[in-house]
């Protein structure tokens, strides 16, 4: 292993709730009657995007720019809802440190916003050092959005790696399907809010199974 390569928000950090509420917020301000109880927000993480979630659950009956108003003040409001008291996700700051520990790269390739992301930083600014990430990816890097895979292309090219020498985490079968579909082996780590079955092969030992992998040398 050369590269561990953590994908989405959720990997990092459990914010499922605080994005949920953010939105439900957001589409008060918008005068929008919708609300997204934990069961609709639950199947609608079956996709990733937030602005492609508002897309499908409007039927396509809102225009582009109500749908950026309204995820633009979604964020706004997530932003808000971060607390201190949040802390990255168990074993992300040991499977940080067995990486560094020996020379193995670690990224952050998520297709989130970069003002998402400012936002995860400062709450985990002191938890978690982001200055040990080797690449940090936002939507700004691609044309194309998870489920998509050109995140994981560009950041195997900024690192200079096959993706035989890199192992990824996702959070969803969606996003884990944008790693493996070029070869990348990829542990689906779900968060809270994810649906998943047995015959997913969820992770739940992540930082066992990265220390098993990095101590046999694969």
């Amino acid at each position: 292993m050369k590269a561990l390569l953590f994908g989405s928000i959720g990997t990092i950090i459990e914010t499922s709730e605080i994005q949920r509420q953010s939105f439900n917020k957001a589409f008060k301000d918008a005068g929008l009657n919708w609300y997204w109880n934990i069961a609709t927000y639950c199947d609608l993480l079956k996709e990733p995007g937030g602005k492609k979630r508002i897309k499908n659950y409007s039927n396509n009956s809102l225009n582009q720019n109500t749908i950026d108003l309204i995820h633009s003040k979604k964020e706004e409001y997530f932003e808000e809802h971060l607390t201190d008291s949040i802390q990255p996700r168990e074993g992300v700051r040991d499977i940080i440190e067995i990486c560094i520990q020996n020379k193995v790269k670690v990224g952050f390739i998520t297709t989130t916003s970069v003002k998402n992301i400012n936002s995860i930083k400062n709450v985990l600014k002191n938890t978690l050092d982001f200055s040990n990430f080797d690449i940090i990816t936002s939507i700004e890097d691609i044309t194309f959005p998870k489920p998509n895979s050109e995140v994981y292309s560009f950041a195997l090219k900024k690192l200079s790696l096959d993706p035989s020498d890199v192992y990824a985490i996702e959070d969803t079968k969606a996003n884990q399907s944008a790693a493996l579909e070029l070869g990348i082996t990829c542990f689906l780590h779900p968060g809270e809010y994810a649906i998943v079955k047995p015959d997913d092969n969820p992770n739940y030992n992540i930082k066992e199974n990265i220390n098993s992998l990095i101590l046999a040398g694969k």
